[in-house]
């Protein structure tokens, strides 16, 4: 099971961890690159598709790794040609469920903190970065969610 914690309250950097063992840190920048991480010394990175909602994970050369479709209540992980879905079971975005090729629920990504800002990633089945990718693909939604509204109630 991952775990992400952000390191310090006001900044977007954050600790990331499997069944208590260190992976990795990120940190949830602004602009075209949504974060950078290096896993078991392999450098990947989330590009945002600013206007579109759709994230792309791609490896050091530049290669996409895989992508997702626009990001809301459900959307799709497409990794060699297997499109996997997910989908908002909870509200604001504090859960979401991976479904298996049978349709039933095979995973969560569950925020467990408010103010300190914990994601935990369960997702069996899948390899490691697809399992990061994901969890970094909602924290970057979430963020996104919260520029808006904070944009929104100033006009």
């Amino acid at each position: 099971m991952l775990h992400a914690k952000r390191i310090h309250l006001p900044s977007q950097e954050y600790e990331l961890t499997e069944d208590g063992r260190a992976l990795a840190t990120f940190s949830l920048r602004r602009g075209s690159i949504g974060a950078r991480f290096t896993l078991h010394g392999a450098d990947y990175a989330v590009r945002t598709h600013r206007f579109s909602g759709v994230y792309e994970l791609l490896d050091a050369d530049g290669t996409a790794v895989a992508t997702t479709d626009r990001v809301r209540r459900s959307w799709n992980m497409t990794c060699s040609g297997r499109a996997i879905p997910f989908r908002q079971t909870a509200a604001a975005g504090r859960e979401y469920t991976m479904t298996g090729d049978d349709g039933q629920p095979a995973g969560t990504i569950r925020r467990t903190g408010h103010v300190q800002s914990q994601t935990t990633a369960d997702l069996p089945g899948l390899e490691l970065v697809l399992q990061v990718f994901a969890l970094v693909v909602t924290l970057l939604r979430r963020r996104r969610k919260r520029a808006a509204a904070a944009v929104r109630s100033t006009s």
